[in-house]
C-alpha cells in the first residue's frame, strides 16, 4: 500500500507535544528534538550518562572534571593540557608562572604604548579623536587572567600556611610523646624489677617451706635416721668457701615418747678432720 504524498506532508505538519519535556512543535521536527534532547549519551572522560545532547555538551564544556582542557594562558606561552580537576595544581607550575610573567610584560608594553599615544601632540580636534577600544579590552582580559592567577596563588599560599601550622602542631605533639613514653617505660621497668625481687623472696620462702615439709615426711620415731641431702653440690661449695660449714639433719626421735635429736654434718670436715 502506498501512502499519498500529500498525506505525508500533512502528517509532518501536525503539531505534537514531547512526552519527555515541555517541547511543542510539528511532527517533522520531532525526531531531531529526540536526538538532541533525549538521546542517552555517555561522557568518554568520566562515564557519566546523559539523556540530552544539550546537557551532554554543557557537561563537557563546563562541568566534567576529567576532561583535558587547554590552559587559559595558552596564547601567552603556556602549552599545558591539563585534566580540569588538576587545573589548580597546574597554576603552581613553573611553566604557568613564566606565562604569567609574559602576560605582565605584554600588559606593561601595551600600557606604555598607550601612554605614548596619549602624550603625542594632537593635530585633530578633541571631537575627531576616537581612541581604539580593542587594546583596552585586551588589557582588561589579560588583567582578569592575571587576577585569577594571583587569587589562586593566594589561596594556595594560605592553604600551605595552614598545613604548615598543622604539621608544626603535630610535630610538637610527637616531640612530647617520646618523653612520656620514656617515663612510662622507666616506671614499668621499676615495677617489673620490684615484682622480680618479691618473686625471688617468695621462691626462697617456698623452697624453705618445701624443705620443711619434706623433712616432716621422713621423721623417724625408732632412733634411726635416713637423711636425704638435697642440693648437695651447692651445699658442698658453701662449705668449701666457709659460707656455711655445716648443715643439720631433720629431727628424729629415739622412740615415740623419747628424745628429739638432730645430726650435724660438716661437708668439708671440721678442724683436723678437713680434707
Amino acid at each position: 500500500m502506498l501512502l499519498d504524498r500529500g498525506f505525508k506532508i500533512d502528517m509532518k505538519s501536525l503539531p505534537i507535544d514531547c512526552s519527555f519535556c515541555q517541547w511543542t512543535d510539528v511532527l517533522s521536527n520531532y525526531q531531531e528534538h529526540i536526538d538532541q534532547s533525549h538521546s542517552y549519551l555517555r561522557c568518554e572522560y568520566c562515564d557519566e550518562e546523559f539523556n540530552s545532547v544539550n546537557k551532554f555538551n554543557q557537561h563537557k564544556v563546563f562541568e566534567c572534571q576529567q576532561i583535558i582542557v587547554d590552559c587559559i594562558l595558552k596564547d601567552f606561552g603556556c602549552p599545558g593540557r591539563i585534566i580540569r580537576a588538576k587545573i589548580q595544581d597546574h597554576y603552581l607550575t613553573e611553566q604557568h608562572q613564566h606565562a604569567i610573567l609574559n602576560v605582565v610584560r605584554q600588559m606593561l608594553l601595551q600600557w606604555n604604548d598607550r601612554q605614548m599615544d596619549i602624550d603625542l601632540p594632537r593635530t585633530t580636534t578633541a571631537e575627531a579623536y576616537n581612541p581604539a577600544t580593542a587594546p583596552m579590552e585586551e588589557l582588561q582580559e589579560m588583567l582578569n587572567i592575571l587576577i585569577t592567577g594571583i587569587e589562586t596563588l593566594t589561596n594556595d599560599n594560605q592553604r600551605l600556611t595552614n598545613e604548615s601550622l598543622q604539621m608544626q602542631m603535630t610535630l610538637s605533639t610527637l616531640t612530647e610523646k617520646p618523653s612520656k613514653v620514656k617515663l612510662f617505660i622507666e616506671e614499668s621497668n621499676a615495677f617489673i624489677e620490684g615484682v622480680k625481687h618479691n618473686q625471688a623472696i617468695l621462691n626462697q620462702d617456698f623452697s624453705s617451706l618445701q624443705e620443711k615439709v619434706n623433712d616432716l615426711q621422713y621423721v623417724s620415731y625408732d632412733g634411726t635416721l635416713v637423711w636425704k641431702i638435697t642440693k648437695f653440690r651447692e651445699k658442698m661449695i658453701d662449705a668449701q668457701s666457709e659460707r656455711q660449714t655445716s648443715i643439720y639433719s631433720p629431727p628424729f626421735y629415739s622412740s615415740p615418747n623419747g628424745y628429739k635429736m638432730r645430726a650435724r654434718l660438716y661437708l668439708n670436715g671440721d678442724g683436723n678432720a678437713r680434707r
